[in-house]
């Protein structure tokens, strides 16, 4: 095989404006599923008037008729093995419960609703399923699923149908004693009719998945599937005959014009059983898989014409009984749906068509690796991803409790939301809405929880462990904001007291605490840097040389800074227990001494009280954000440094950075410079042991000697050397961090002259900010040998 056999593009893909062809096809297509929108909206007005299954029988009569003389399976064509007629019988059978399920699934939740869940193509749901059990499915799939999973809870959950009947014995008398038993079977359960519709058509189109399967295996085996097609017509409405005819015979009908009846029969069945089927054949029939064509474009274009009925339908009498007028949960459906067509049913063919390039034969002939295409990527299992993601959760005690805790706000939010909406109670849904932004934050710090242990990457070569800070700082923003809006609401409110009612708020507040009280136990452990965290005092009173003392470790000073993440999730649940706390106690003094002005009080108290404790947070993160210098290693710090200059054969330091990159991991770096004649790796060794017991996790130290800078110099004469703090020069973090950018600008211009001029603006903040600047010329021999440098360089004081 060549190359551009296998490289070249399938051209009988099915697109509707591909050629005029495709485009009469398509338009044809569009005319008949718009047929049969109209067909089934006819049947949910003849469902009204018959019962379902005398209906469905007299159907399967009709398009009996039509079909049997035109296609005369039992004439023409091979003769059927006695195997294959017991096969028949049993797909008929299956068929006539699909069709029966159908029929009651348009009676339950109308036309509109049947045609969104039954009309999806069983293939589009069975990919869906192997997605999801077996994974490996593209990234489109990925969202088909879920875009299928969103239509269908929104259906169910978002669709409030007002068609439901109050009076069920008037409405529908004339019905047997099966749809009575039907409708109570669905009520018993505790659902709505229509909700209880949408289910029996769910479960319709997981046996059709089967069906449909058997019909095409089947029909390979009879002849074809047109020949097949009319002898299940045929049989169907034979295996329907006796039942219908008992229940027609004995159930009440409300016909009132037979010729109208029979004419909208003859509509439906030939709409619906007839020309439905032989236009998809035909259309579909040129195409490379028709299958999946069959499940992109039936699907969509039965939702939209019977979207487009519905609205015109139901535009005049929505609000009468029996009427399923449209809702947002079934706009929501459709656009999911017809998202989920196109999506699970794309095409993997064109990455196993791309061929890639791999090299020359000994012949010379062009070799190409046919299979996925080159940097194709392929999504994973969804439940494979979500068993990876729960057992890296697990794995650490962090996100193991915002796990936990977060499952049970999220299953008290859902109680609330339910009990609310069958209430109808504002105030739990309200609190509802509150516990899911509580969820919202919970949210982000587990995904930050997470996060902050992926390893190191080439684009992050510190990993990721910055994004527990930011948590707690946009955790600790969030909290600011909640409590400024509490404190105006309650200042408002305690000029004028409003009325409160405290209808079901006790119970509420009762459960909120319950659950709130879990959370404090199960972060009781995890707020270690709330508590210290305020300013690091801890190694305040040891001064210089007993606060150093209590650093012997790497692990001590920094970690009072606690985890931000944590403390940011923590001060969520501690404001959510004191508001519970609040509302307990508001809620008793209104009831039993009628104090209005209680609860604005109390909603008072609890900003005040969120402000005092998130404030410590916001700067500590915000400070950690921007790279500063922990406060409690602030001493510790410069005692190094001052424990560096001491030690012999070191002149000079310059370029000190010392900063937290999170809660457990502080970065120093630094230059020194030596004497020619001391081992450096020797010195290096020692500064990197006197670092770590600083506070410094990771340091990174360079040795600097006196030839480095002239071979520098020699090199690049307009290079500029660091400012240097040398061996009897005080060092002030405090002091420096106010005074250095200003007085590193005219320090040295006393004693030498027409030297001030470079110092104004070439002090880079970055370098020497940090160290105050010393009075008087600095003792060591570089210094001395500085002024002969070449222009620029004046005194000891070098920036780069």
């Amino acid at each position: 095989m060549l190359a551009h056999d296998f490289l070249k593009k399938d051209d009988r893909g099915f697109t509707p404006i591909s050629s005029s062809r495709s485009a009469w096809y398509f338009g044809v297509l569009v005319l008949v599923k718009l047929l049969r929108s109209v067909g089934i909206f006819i049947i949910d007005i003849l469902a009204k008037q018959i019962h379902v299954v005398g209906l469905l029988w007299l159907l399967k009569l009709v398009a009996a008729a039509i079909v049997v003389p035109l296609q005369k399976p039992l004439t023409q064509g091979k003769s059927l093995r006695k195997s294959l007629h017991m096969r028949i019988g049993q797909l008929a059978l299956v068929n006539c419960l699909i069709e029966t399920i159908w029929f009651y699934g348009i009676t339950f939740c109308g036309p509109l609703r049947s045609v969104l869940v039954f009309e999806q193509s069983p293939a589009v749901v069975l990919v869906a399923v192997m997605t999801l059990l077996k994974g490996g499915g593209s990234p489109s799939k990925t969202r088909g699923v879920i875009a299928l999973g969103v239509g269908a809870i929104a259906l169910v959950l978002m669709d409030r149908d007002a068609s439901v009947e109050t009076d069920h014995y008037k409405s529908h008398s004339h019905q047997s004693v099966l749809n009575h038993i039907f409708y109570h079977l669905i009520h018993w359960s505790g659902v709505s009719d229509h909700r209880g519709g949408v289910l029996l058509l769910m479960a319709a189109v997981f046996i059709k998945m089967a069906y449909d399967s058997s019909f095409r295996h089947l029909a390979v085996e009879i002849g074809g599937p047109k020949r097949l097609y009319a002898l299940m017509t045929l049989v169907s409405s034979i295996i329907l005959t006796p039942p219908a005819v008992l229940i027609l015979m004995n159930g009440q009908s409300r016909i009132q014009s037979y010729f109208e009846f029979i004419l909208l029969l003859i509509m439906a069945a030939s709409f619906i059983m007839v020309l439905d089927f032989y236009t998809e054949s035909v259309c579909f029939q040129h195409v490379a898989d028709p299958v999946m064509a069959s499940a992109r474009w039936s699907p969509v274009i039965m939702f939209s014409c019977a979207f487009t009925i519905a609205s015109v339908w139901y535009s005049q009498d929505h609000h009468t009984p029996g009427a399923h007028a449209l809702s947002g949960g079934v706009l929501v459906t459709l656009i999911c749906f017809s998202i989920a067509s196109f999506a699970l049913t794309s095409s993997s063919t064109p990455r196993s068509r791309g061929g890639h390039y791999v090299g020359l034969s000994d012949s010379g002939v062009p070799l190409y690796t046919y299979g996925e295409a080159f940097l194709q990527k392929t999504s994973r299992s969804m439940m494979l991803f979500v068993k990876e993601t729960l057992a890296e959760i697990l794995s650490s005690s962090d996100s193991r409790r915002i796990f936990w805790f977060l499952c049970a706000n999220l299953s008290f939010c859902g109680v609330e939301f339910l009990y609310g909406f069958w209430t109808n109670s504002l105030g739990l849904i309200s609190d509802g809405f509150h516990m899911l932004f509580d969820c919202s934050a919970l949210v982000m710090g587990l995904v930050a929880a997470v996060m902050s242990r992926w390893p190191a990457s080439r684009y992050y070569s510190y990993g990721y462990g910055r994004v527990e800070v930011l948590s707690g700082f946009i955790n600790a923003l969030f909290l600011i904001v909640i409590a400024f809006f509490i404190l105006l609401e309650a200042l408002e409110r305690l000029y004028d007291p409003p009325d409160v009612s405290t209808d079901k708020l006790m119970v509420v507040a009762v459960a909120g605490l319950i659950v709130n009280v879990f959370g404090m136990y199960a972060f009781h452990g995890a707020d270690h840097g709330h508590s210290h965290g305020g300013g690091g005092h801890g190694h305040s009173h040891g001064g210089g040389g007993h606060g150093h003392s209590h650093g012997g470790s790497a692990s001590h000073g920094h970690s009072h800074g606690g985890n931000a993440n944590m403390q940011g999730v923590f001060l969520h649940v501690l404001a959510d227990t004191l508001g519970s706390v609040f509302v307990i106690i508001s809620t008793l003094l209104i009831q039993y001494f009628e104090w209005k002005w209680v609860d604005p009080l109390c909603s008072l108290i609890l900003s005040m009280l969120i402000l005092l404790s998130v404030y410590p947070l916001l700067m500590a993160s915000m400070a950690t954000l921007m790279q500063c210098i922990p406060p409690e290693l602030e001493h510790e710090y410069d005692h190094v440094l001052c424990q560096i200059l001491q030690l012999d054969g070191v002149l000079s330091y310059s370029r000190s950075h010392f900063w937290q990159l999170k809660s457990d991991l502080n970065v120093a770096s630094l230059h020194v410079q030596v004497r020619d004649d001391v081992n450096d790796q020797i010195i290096r060794q020692k500064i990197l042991q006197m670092l770590k017991e600083g506070g410094a996790t990771q340091a990174a130290v360079q040795i600097e000697k006196d030839g480095f800078f002239h071979l520098i110099q020699s090199m690049c004469p307009s290079y500029r050397l660091p400012y240097r703090v040398t061996k009897g020069l005080s060092v002030g973090y405090n002091q420096g961090n106010c005074h250095d950018a200003n007085d590193t600008h005219h320090g040295h211009s006393h004693g030498e002259g027409g030297h001030g001029h470079d110092h104004g603006h070439s002090h880079s903040p970055s370098e020497s900010d940090h160290y105050r600047q010393c009075d008087g010329h600095s003792p060591n021999e570089q210094c001395s040998h500085s002024h002969a440098a070449p222009n620029g360089y004046v005194g000891s004081s070098y920036t780069a």
